[in-house]
């Protein structure tokens, strides 16, 4: 008798420690739900990215950062992208919110963008204003199909679409309806 209450006992034991064991969260979600996971955040980012002869490349900054686990995909607020030249800033891009790739391979600013080109003794500075940018950071390269406006001092370019070698010397492609004004000096 008292070994039959002892392996009952044993056995609710048993029982119940198994029920209270948590199941592994990757084998309890679906894919789906694992996109929709954050699984960590940053406030205030500032990532720099260096060349491999350790000169300043790039820097993206963010008001804040979410990393969401299933996807890879990583949500930007208000992030700034500063690309550099020689140490120096190049160009500055800003933008409402921003996503960046699983491999960091693209970023895709949403919003109102704006691109702020520094000048130099082969062109003067330009001012851009889009939406909807992707940039490709390891080509520095970047591209949209929304409209575009670039002013440089007296000078206007409007444009549906671009695509923009953005290290110097710098080129840019305007795709379709362009119109532009330019003021002979």
């Amino acid at each position: 008798m008292r070994l039959g209450l002892l392996l009952l006992l044993l056995g609710l034991v048993g029982i119940t420690w198994w029920a209270s064991q948590p199941e592994p969260l990757q084998a309890t979600l679906s894919s789906n739900d694992k996109d929709q996971i954050k699984d960590y955040f940053v406030e205030g980012l500032k990532l720099k990215q260096f060349d491999p002869r350790g000169n300043l490349s790039h820097v993206l900054e963010a008001q804040q950062l979410q990393h969401y686990l299933g996807s890879g995909i990583t949500d930007l607020t208000l992030p700034i992208y500063t690309l550099y030249d020689q140490k120096h800033p190049q160009s500055v891009v800003q933008a409402e919110t921003g996503e960046l790739s699983k491999d960091h391979s693209q970023l895709k600013l949403q919003g109102t963008t704006f691109i702020d080109w520094k000048g130099n003794d082969q062109r003067p500075a330009m001012n851009m204003l889009t939406s909807d940018l992707t940039i490709y950071p390891q080509r520095e390269y970047a591209e949209t199909s929304a409209a575009v406006t670039v002013i440089s001092e007296q000078n206007w370019i409007e444009s549906v679409g671009m695509q923009a070698w953005l290290k110097s010397p710098g080129r840019i492609h305007f795709i379709a309806q362009t119109r532009a004004h330019y003021v002979a000096q």
